[in-house]
């Protein structure tokens, strides 16, 4: 069934978890901060206005140390800039040692408040008349040492302004912290829970006909998900079970197809010759070649064959020599070019000797009965078998290695020969291919990994 859209668990979960971080805030904000720090502080200050403290940084940025222990104001751009804008506005600073400069009109009510300004460290006050303004009282360094200033009739902000910033600092921070979390964290944290599936993901990728009792491991599998991974082995355990089975019986099927195989080929050749005795005898070959290969692939399969050193000049010679009087009689010349040198393959002799043979005896029965059959051994580790018969056709070529296809149905055979040919040959990590003998007729070449020094 074909997918018309990711469904990625880890994208999903990512997705999820931002939005319940998202939802969980937007919760904290409503249900914790909201009524519980914004509206107590509102209920409290209401419109208050408090003085800008900040506007005292100038004004100790112009003080400067004179003659005598004094101190004196040098107004620099930004007091300036600030006492155009305010002109009410006043400062008053003093020293340690008790010198004092003053700049603006200080109303008289904070003139005893000033001569004790070294006892505070800092405040903010409001008066009841609301017409002499508020001050502000603040320890800032300048150029003639620390100093006590006092500042009133400037800039002020509000309450509802105050809890404004603290308000949009916190959500700048907070979507700053969000946006950091969603796009790493969260992905990263995820990814990692999810190495467990992963893993077994990869394990099961690797599971074949040809590779079978492996199983998915449950390490750092989630709990929510080991039901499924123990489902899933316990279904490969069973297929296991039904594919040794069949194994099995496919081996049992062609060792006891072996024995009416032989009666039939010796009956044949005992019979006094008959125009399709020929014909029938090489039917009869290729049947015991089947049946060989069946065995070959099931003993390949069940007692996992080691291979060893062939050499395909050899396995060639066995061949053509075997083959040669069926070929004879058959109206063929069967030829052996081998190679100047041994050919050496890792494989199983006698699994390959049945794969050329079969491939040979293709070419006996579909080669048009006249012509040479040629097999031909290359140093590069290939066997090429090629006759001059009517060839196939490209469009077939794709198709004459699956199992039970034939060209026509007029076709002799199964359609299984070259199918077990190709397995057999895959086995050995080889290549079957298909082409165009030089002669017009098709052409077989058996490629296999030469064997390392």
């Amino acid at each position: 069934m074909s997918r018309t859209k990711t469904n990625k668990l880890e994208r999903k979960l990512t997705f999820r978890m931002v939005q319940v971080q998202i939802l969980g805030l937007l919760l904290f904000f409503g249900a914790c901060v909201f009524p519980l720090v914004v509206y107590p502080i509102y209920r409290e200050l209401g419109d208050a206005k408090t003085l800008d403290i900040t506007v005292s940084e100038p004004f100790a940025q112009s003080l400067r140390p004179a003659d005598g222990g004094t101190i004196v104001v040098t107004p620099t751009a930004a007091l300036q800039q600030l006492i155009a804008t305010y002109p009410d506005i006043w400062f008053h600073a003093r020293t340690a040692a008790g010198a004092t400069v003053s700049i603006g009109a200080m109303p008289p009510i904070y003139r005893a408040i000033a001569e004790t300004s070294w006892d505070f460290e800092s405040f903010d006050a409001r008066t009841v008349n609301s017409g002499k303004g508020g001050i502000g009282l603040r320890t800032e360094p300048s150029a003639a040492g620390m100093v006590r200033i006092m500042t009133g009739n400037g800039p002020v902000i509000s309450a509802v302004n105050i809890i404004g910033w603290v308000l949009g600092a916190l959500a700048a921070g907070i979507a700053v912290t969000v946006v950091i979390v969603s796009a790493v964290v969260i992905p990263i944290v995820v990814r990692r829970e999810m190495r467990g599936l992963n893993a077994a993901a990869a394990q099961a990728r690797l599971i074949h006909s040809h590779a079978r009792g492996a199983r998915l491991s449950l390490d750092d599998v989630p709990d929510e998900v080991a039901p499924l991974v123990l489902s899933v082995n316990d279904a490969l355990t069973r297929l296991d079970q039904s594919y040794a089975a069949r194994e099995r019986f496919l081996a049992d099927s062609a060792h006891e197809l072996r024995t009416p195989i032989a009666i039939m080929q010796t009956r044949i050749e005992a019979e006094d010759p008959f125009p399709a005795q020929t014909r029938l005898l090489v039917d009869v070959a290729r049947l015991s070649s089947l049946a060989d290969q069946l065995l070959d692939l099931q003993r390949m399969d069940l007692t996992g064959t080691r291979f060893g050193p062939v050499d395909l000049n050899e396995v060639a010679s066995e061949v053509v020599g075997d083959l040669a009087p069926l070929a004879n009689a058959a109206g063929y010349e069967l030829s052996l070019i081998a190679a100047d040198a041994p050919v050496v393959v890792d494989g199983d002799t006698g699994s390959l000797v049945r794969a050329l043979t079969n491939i040979v005896q293709n070419a006996v029965a579909y080669g048009g009965q006249h012509g040479e059959i040629l097999v031909q051994v290359d140093r590069n580790g290939s066997m090429a078998i090629s006759d001059e018969g009517p060839g196939i056709a490209r469009h077939e070529r794709d198709r004459v290695l699956e199992p039970f296809y034939r060209v026509t149905h007029t076709t002799r055979g199964t359609g299984l020969g070259l199918n077990l040919v190709d397995m057999i040959i895959r086995r050995h990590q080889g290549h079957l291919s298909l082409g165009d003998a030089a002669s017009g007729g098709a052409m077989f070449v058996i490629s296999l990994p030469l064997k390392s020094a």
